[in-house]
């Protein structure tokens, strides 16, 4: 199968890349779209998919022209994020275009939105084993405070540390409130550079990417929601995570549930399971059982 990716990689999220690499490593033709500017029709009629694999965001006319005249090419469209009312214009625009679009999904937890003619289903996000370490000052300190703006959570956290860095996912953020500009990628290469990462934001920040990559990573973790959405994480967790009867260190036995459990492998074999690519899914699921 030829497989083509639309690079949506955000500050809280690298699916598209992780995608591409682990089809490519168990030998699958995964091609990556990098470059926004890329005439849809030329980088079509060059990769020659069987399937694309975007979000919705990134979808364009000329995409929906381009696969609407060429119905061999099915379309998995993840729609995180979304709202009812655009989820219902996308099915609309699968109707009007005959597009063929096996699977929608989406990176959220719960039945968030409901579709009416699609096919609609969960991929959880997964820890990104292909982001390579960049070379970094030597220090360590106490904690790293992650979010995405500068609410109270994070005023809170850091009233009590004494030693600590604040670091902002909003690349587009101006208020000087942290100490530096991070994303899922750049933050990889320190979670090992603090004795403890908070992540102290929103459920939906905090359940993302970044929670996973952090957990495999980090020395230890503290995981801050509003009250509100307290019950809601709990769920979450418990949803992602076992107990277990075995001893020892607790971060070590989350550590080892998300190698085994929640590694991009397994979330990129769940996708093509859902796409009834059996074979494919299952040299992803041995591979990533290996990890």
């Amino acid at each position: 199968m030829r497989i083509l990716e639309q690079n949506y990689t955000s500050s809280l999220s690298t699916e598209a890349m992780y995608m591409q690499r682990c089809l490519s490593e168990v030998g699958e033709e995964s091609f990556l779209w990098n470059d926004p500017n890329a005439s849809a029709f030329d980088t079509f009629d060059f990769t020659k998919p069987d399937l694309f694999i975007t979000h919705f965001k990134y979808l364009t006319n000329d995409m929906v022209k381009y696969l609407s005249a060429n119905k061999n090419i099915s379309m998995a469209l993840n729609i995180s994020g979304a709202q009812q009312q655009e989820l219902d214009m996308i099915e609309s625009m699968a109707s009007d275009s005959k597009i063929n679009i096996p699977l929608l999904f989406t990176n959220e937890y719960g039945k968030r939105l409901s579709a009416k003619s699609l096919k609609l289903e969960s991929v959880y996000p997964a820890a990104d084993l292909f982001i390579p370490r960049m070379p970094t000052p030597n220090y360590e300190i106490d904690s790293c405070i992650f979010s995405v703006s500068n609410n109270d959570l994070v005023k809170e956290a850091a009233n009590k540390e004494d030693n600590y860095h604040i670091a902002s996912l909003n690349p587009q953020d101006q208020s000087g409130y942290s100490d530096m500009h991070m994303d899922v990628t750049s933050a990889v290469s320190f979670y090992e550079k603090y004795k403890k990462i908070i992540l102290a934001d929103d459920v939906n920040v905090v359940t993302s990417q970044l929670l996973f990559d952090s957990l495999l990573r980090c020395k230890s973790i503290n995981i801050k929601v509003d009250k509100s959405q307290q019950s809601q994480l709990d769920k979450i967790l418990a949803t992602l995570f076992v107990e277990t009867s075995e001893g020892g260190d607790l971060g070590q036995i989350l550590k080892n549930q998300v190698k085994s459990r929640h590694n991009c492998f397994k979330r990129v074999s769940r996708l093509l399971r859902l796409l009834k690519a059996q074979e494919i899914s299952e040299k992803l699921e041995r591979f990533g059982d290996k990890i």
